[in-house]
């Protein structure tokens, strides 16, 4: 097993953690793989002093861009899978032999680390957007994965062939479990650690990384929702590169005006999709497979989903209150009744 996994991490100025990081893969893993993305520091140099093999990128192209070369290099290797780990010390390498376990496990399955089952040791704030992220990417997906946004995961190299990962910096990995989990294949978790690393500090950026992943998958929603709708029974909607939401996103600039229209679209295609439902269901037609398979009533999905401009404005009063010394909590009670977990019966694999 060991000889068939390697490590593999995307760094960006992170001489001050990327080495801990690397000595701490290499004691479970034989060959770590570091992205150096076109950092100012001493990165590259102290991540192979540590024992990892570089790859040196002229210029920062994000992590996207890195992941896929990290890919592209641990096939070229000839492993058959990678486990992917942050360079600034928010994943734990300690943790690695869980991943191993359970990819020994279901060797075709990605597998994912949670954090949620720590949820003390997560900001109020942060954990309600992860249950909504969540609630939306498990839809997309057509799989239950308890922490959507948790990056530390294993990814069978097979699983992934075939299909074409276009987004950029954070957003890839949202896109890999979207675009794996509705083709076909499993996801399974394993807990892990909640570490916050301020002193090596993220590239994450609150605003407009979330923004974009937001956009993606509100765009592959409609796509997904539509492709439903229009062919009875169907579950899977990504069939490879160039099919389902791949197909409006063939160039940066048209991807973006995508994105853009149905941004603004998706509130009427969703009225649009909640009437199309019942009139099926009053058809006896089986259209909306994916969404009747989610465990929770499609009625309330798409209710949810209407109810989106609501959650926005209670989270504005408690931030603002908050800032004010009051507590309204209108959010949490929010967010539990109107998305809760789907695919219920699914369970961490660790």
């Amino acid at each position: 097993m060991r000889g068939g996994v390697c490590a593999a991490i995307a760094a960006y100025d992170s001489e001050a953690g990327v080495a801990d990081v690397v000595r701490g893969a290499r004691r479970h893993l034989d060959v770590v793989l570091v992205a150096d993305d076109g950092s100012s520091d001493r990165t590259a140099e102290v991540a192979r002093a540590a024992g990892a093999e570089v790859i040196v990128l002229a210029e920062n192209r994000g992590k996207g861009n890195a992941l896929r070369l990290l890919f592209a290099e641990a096939r070229r290797r000839g492993f058959e899978a990678v486990v992917v780990l942050d360079a600034d010390g928010q994943h734990d390498p300690g943790e690695l032999p869980r991943f191993l376990e359970a990819h020994a496990a279901d060797p075709d399955a990605i597998v994912a680390g949670s954090r949620m089952g720590e949820s003390g040791a997560i900001p109020a704030y942060r954990y309600n957007s992860m249950l909504v992220a969540r609630f939306y990417i498990c839809l997309a997906a057509n799989r239950f994965v308890e922490d959507t946004q948790c990056g530390y995961r294993l990814y069978p190299l097979r699983a992934l062939e075939g299909m074409a990962f276009r987004k950029e910096r954070f957003v890839t990995e949202t896109e890999i479990l979207v675009k794996a989990g509705d083709s076909g294949v499993r996801i399974v978790s394993v807990p892990v650690r909640t570490i916050y690393s301020d002193s090596h500090g993220s590239h994450f950026r609150r605003v407009p990384d979330v923004a974009s992943i937001s956009l993606y998958v509100i765009s592959y929603m409609m796509v997904k929702w539509a492709i439903e709708a229009v062919r009875p029974g169907t579950i899977h909607t990504c069939r490879g590169a160039g099919t389902g939401r791949d197909r409006f996103g063939k160039s940066a600039r048209g991807d973006w005006g995508f994105e853009a229209l149905t941004l603004f679209a998706a509130m009427p295609l969703t009225a649009l999709y909640f009437g199309w439902y019942f009139l099926s269901r009053l058809a006896g037609v089986p259209a909306f497979a994916g969404l009747r398979s989610c465990g929770v009533p499609a009625v309330k999905v798409l209710g949810s989903t209407l109810m989106l401009p609501l959650l926005l404005l209670f989270s504005i009063v408690d931030l603002a209150g908050n800032r004010i010394g009051i507590r309204p909590e209108l959010t949490p009670g929010f967010v539990r009744r109107f998305y809760p977990n789907l695919f219920p019966g699914s369970t961490p694999a660790g």
